[in-house]
């Protein structure tokens, strides 16, 4: 039985709130300053180094920057080959590590620029919008290969680390070995927020529930008070994690006993409590650089931009998201142009893992990556009912068979039909399967 795992690499996880809130001259701390004085102990094993890297690519006259990265075990072993991961988020720290099993190469895990360690030396240099972009960060990351003398590696992103991963190994395709894409973002358009398809799912569940439940569904919000907003957060949590959605409907038809419903009623009111704690820097989703990315470049700054949907008897509607549009304003964060997966042709074998039922990277963004940017070798495994990073769990739960299949990926070679075909008949989940 495999155990569900789920990493810090959700695309989607802020609380709601009035504004931001900024740092000031007197609380900033830069990363070298947060990671080799204030937060040295903590990350000591990580032996991490840095790598100093232009503050924009676009104009070399801004200065510089130093970016963090590390290797998982704290060793470079120059007889293994080395794989690159691109963290999620945007604006995931990098601390939590990766695999929880030894790999048979080196794995380096950078800190993305504006992010923990990598902040920049002054609080102007933070809060400058120039600053962040997605092409920078994978320039940075060439910037430490170069530095570390290492001629190829393998790419790996997961979540909106698909996307300075796409950029990447289209910049850079001499030192590409292969790209692995998991949970995959195409576009910064409306469907990446809007997630029709992930609403399409929902709405064919609730469909299938009984009268009584839905009428407990709608007093979540007529009676409780808690935002209409309820279902859709709940419930993209819920679908992170595999076959989210027949969990979600168990629960549910579980409001039969009222016991039962009154605990949910709880959890879905301290769901919308303020954050009564302050999160630690280094192991929570950075709110700034997520911010300065999703309003630049993945469309959250556009007009009109949905990320969740009212419920009312039985339907669900999309809802203008208000608040992150003004976060965008308040950052001066506006829409420069959002990011397309199609002007980053890739010339590197590019294996894709995605869930069909992923809450946060809807798999149809998957499908038109894969069908439109890779120009060589491709082939792309979608998990039937399965979350967010399906094959990371899998392999996190030393899953051998799918250990087998990552590792061929991190080669750039062709998976077997027959290696996918004895997974599926081996699990309880399921590998459709397709390649060129």
């Amino acid at each position: 039985m495999k155990t569900t795992i789920l990493l810090a690499l959700l695309f989607i996880g802020f609380s709601a709130q009035a504004a931001l809130t900024l740092p000031t001259p007197a609380n900033y701390e830069s990363g070298r300053t947060l990671c080799q004085k204030t937060y040295a102990n903590l990350i000591a094993h990580e032996k991490g180094i840095y790598v100093t890297v232009p503050f924009d690519y676009s104009n070399p006259s801004l200065g510089t920057t130093d970016i963090y990265s590390y290797f998982v075990g704290g060793v470079y072993d120059s007889n293994k080959e080395t794989l690159l991961y691109f963290t999620g988020g945007p604006g995931s720290t990098a601390h939590w590590g990766l695999f929880r099993q030894a790999m048979p190469y080196n794995v380096l895990i950078m800190e993305q620029r504006g992010i923990g360690c990598s902040r920049p030396a002054t609080l102007a240099q933070y809060l400058n919008p120039e600053f962040y972009s997605s092409e920078n960060v994978a320039r940075d990351a060439e910037r430490i290969r170069q530095h570390l003398g290492i001629s190829k590696w393998t790419v790996y992103g997961i979540s909106y680390g698909t996307v300075p991963a796409t950029i990447y190994s289209s910049l850079f395709p001499q030192a590409t070995r292969a790209t692995i894409l998991e949970g995959v973002v195409f576009d910064g358009e409306s469907g990446l927020w809007d997630a029709p398809h992930r609403r399409k799912l929902l709405q064919r569940m609730l469909g299938t529930l009984p009268a009584e439940i839905l009428q407990k569904l709608d007093q979540v919000h007529t009676q409780y008070g808690v935002p209409a907003i309820w279902l859709s957060n709940y419930a993209r949590t819920q679908m992170m994690y595999d076959d989210g959605l027949n969990k979600i409907k168990e629960r549910f038809l579980g409001f039969a006993d009222e016991k039962k419903y009154q605990e949910f009623i709880k959890e879905m009111v301290s769901m919308f409590e303020p954050i009564n704690y302050t999160p630690h820097v280094l192991f929570i989703s950075n709110d700034i650089p997520y911010f300065m990315i999703a309003c630049q470049e993945l469309g959250l700054a556009l007009p009109n931009t949905s990320t969740a949907d009212a419920y009312k008897n039985g339907v669900l509607t999309p809802v203008v998201d208000t608040e992150s549009q003004a976060h965008c304003r308040q950052l001066r964060a506006g829409t420069k142009s959002t990011y397309k997966a199609e002007r980053y042709p890739l010339l590197s074998p590019v294996t894709y893992f995605q869930g069909s039922d992923d809450s946060a990277t809807p798999s149809p963004q998957a499908i038109k990556h894969y069908k439109t940017v890779p120009k060589a070798s491709k082939q792309i495994l979608i998990q039937v009912r399965g979350g967010h990073n399906p094959n990371l769990q899998l392999v996190n739960t030393e899953n051998i068979l799918q250990t087998q299949i990552f590792h061929i990926a991190f080669k750039g070679e062709k998976i077997p039909k027959f290696l996918v075909k004895e997974f599926n008949e081996s699990e309880e989940v399921f590998w459709a399967f397709t390649s060129n």
